[in-house]
């Protein structure tokens, strides 16, 4: 037995509300990265700045989400130009870095020799008539050792050691040992004039004093220092014309 299917319910007036939405959301932008990047390539006064800001032109032009594109553009042509600058600028800022540390140097040796006080200096900055203790060098006997200071004081004082002679080494690239210790010669044949005697009759000794490669390149260290004393003791005094 079959029965009629029941009677349709009664319609309603409205549809069932369909499910909710949000509008879409705007496309996103870089535009904080490329305007950001032209303020970075326009500080030419801060070291890289320039090149950061060059990076981030060129990631907004090809991730294609800045506008306008030509100001991404101006900035990869400040950024590279500004870049350029600086490297061009580095030897002349390092240049000026060096005269102000040698200018330093000079003036603390300088007050130095007026004071009569005492005063540890480089020996790059020692001159003809200067009279130091550097104890180090006295102990090394032959032995090379490398000199970061020594004491400046007047040669009324007991020293051990005083400047007779100060050599310029010529060349722009760093000579090397060999070239130095050639020219250090020149020290022995100064020392008769100084002393009033051979050097090998003589009893006081020689120690000179010469650039290392990094004085010669970040110092423009050029002097070689030739400076005397008695190898036992110490002096008071100069040594000019003892005869000894």
């Amino acid at each position: 037995m079959s029965y009629p299917p029941p009677p349709p319910g009664p319609s309603s007036y409205y549809d069932p509300p369909g499910p909710y939405t949000s509008p879409a959301a705007p496309p996103s932008t870089d535009k904080g990265l490329g305007w950001t990047g032209l303020g970075l390539a326009l500080v030419v006064c801060v070291p890289c700045l320039p090149l950061v800001g060059f990076v981030l032109a060129i990631i907004a032009l090809a991730r294609r989400r800045f506008q306008p594109r030509w100001v991404a553009a101006l900035t990869l042509v400040l950024g590279l130009g500004a870049t350029a600058l600086q490297v061009a600028l580095v030897p002349s800022l390092l240049d000026a870095v060096r005269d102000g540390v040698n200018d330093s140097l000079d003036d603390s040796a300088d007050r130095a020799r007026r004071s009569g006080d005492p005063t540890e200096i480089p020996p790059l900055k020692l001159r003809a008539g200067d009279c130091f203790n550097d104890p180090a060098a006295r102990r090394a006997g032959t032995e090379q050792i490398e000199a970061t200071t020594v004491t400046l004081l007047p040669c009324t004082s007991d020293h051990d050691l005083e400047v007779y002679a100060s050599l310029r080494i010529p060349g722009d690239k760093f000579p090397g040992q060999a070239a130095i210790d050639k020219r250090a010669g020149e020290c022995l044949k100064r020392f008769r004039g100084f002393v009033g005697k051979p050097y090998g009759r003589s009893r006081f000794e020689v120690i000179y004093y010469f650039p290392s490669k990094q004085s010669w390149k970040l110092l423009d260290d050029r002097t070689l220092t030739c400076a005397i004393g008695h190898p036992d003791h110490r002096v008071t005094g100069t040594l000019r014309d003892k005869r000894r």
